[in-house]
């Protein structure tokens, strides 16, 4: 059993606390012959792998199988978008999957971030997991910014309302019934990276001028367990919280919507992560690209030394 932590609150942050040792138990249960950055496992433990490392071959997801085999899931047209072939549908087909995750639908909903310029190629996919089809596609170009990074999903409690992250920095709120979404945050320090992002102890060179480190704002985005707190944070660090009664409300409130900002409260400096989820009991783990290891906030904190 993970050792544990009480999470001490300073200031307006709370701290990252961190365990020094390496915490027994762990146990390696797949080697992936692909780099791959996220996994979802349905309620009846199908387990899907998002491996988009290439926009010009496949594949971008799969399923793993019992047998440790990888099949193109939901199948092979979805996963055969060629940037460089001009009859590739980017409308359907998977152009650039950023996130997925199975929701509260029972469905396996996946963010495709697309990319820039090209039409219909930015949507949220939803596969229904008993015909292995899509059943449902959301584009997403009436809403994003030229400038956005459409990245990951979450829902509210109804499952009604779809929360996407946004990496140049804002929350875009998506209705489920309607299809109609709106673009938050934009302007909000909260949504942007305001330290630089480190990986293994070494900043992180940025794309700009010699010297820069990379900057990448709103990624990470958890929903509490009861459905009252929506969890974010940039990439480089930093995470907050809002409740979804606000966030929901901005869908139809434009003075809302542009003052939701006021709402936000700080949680914990946490470091530059690649990923976070979120327990039945309201535990948020965080993985540190600072320091190759994962730690837990909320209500109880534990950090687990993972390389």
């Amino acid at each position: 059993m993970l050792s544990s932590l009480v999470l001490a609150l300073v200031g307006i942050f709370a701290p990252y606390v961190a365990a020094k040792t390496n915490t027994p138990g762990l146990e390696l249960v797949y080697s992936l012959e692909r780099a791959t950055q996220g996994i979802s496992i349905s309620a009846d433990g199908r387990k899907f792998l998002t491996q988009r490392y290439s926009t010009t071959a496949a594949p971008q997801i799969v399923e793993l199988l019992a047998d440790n085999s990888t099949t193109l899931y939901p199948d092979a047209a979805w996963n055969a978008y060629n940037s460089s072939d001009p009859s590739s549908d980017p409308t359907t087909s998977f152009v650039s999957v950023d996130g997925a995750r199975i929701g509260p639908d029972g469905r396996y909903w996946v963010v495709d971030g697309g990319s820039s310029g090209v039409n219909g190629s930015t949507k949220l996919v939803s596969v229904n997991l008993t015909t292995n089809a899509v059943d449902k596609l959301y584009y997403l170009d009436n809403v994003k910014a030229e400038e956005s990074g459409v990245d990951d999903v979450r829902f509210n409690a109804a499952g009604d309302v779809a929360y996407l992250s946004d990496t140049a920095g804002a929350l875009i709120i998506l209705n489920m019934t309607t299809g109609d979404g709106v673009r938050v945050l934009s302007d909000h320090s909260s949504a942007q990276a305001w330290f630089p992002m480190m990986y293994n102890h070494t900043l992180v060179p940025g794309y700009g001028a010699a010297g820069s480190t990379l900057a990448v704002g709103l990624d990470q985005i958890e929903v509490s367990p009861d459905g009252v707190w929506l969890y974010y944070q940039p990439c480089n660090g930093g995470l907050y919280k809002i409740e979804t009664a606000y966030v929901d409300a901005a869908l139809t409130n434009a003075t809302l919507a542009a003052s939701l900002g006021d709402y936000v409260q700080a949680v914990a400096l946490t470091p530059s992560t690649g990923g976070t989820t979120i327990d039945g009991n309201g535990n948020i783990l965080c993985g540190s690209l600072l320091t190759k290891s994962c730690g837990c906030i909320l209500p109880r904190c534990v950090r687990v030394v993972m390389a």
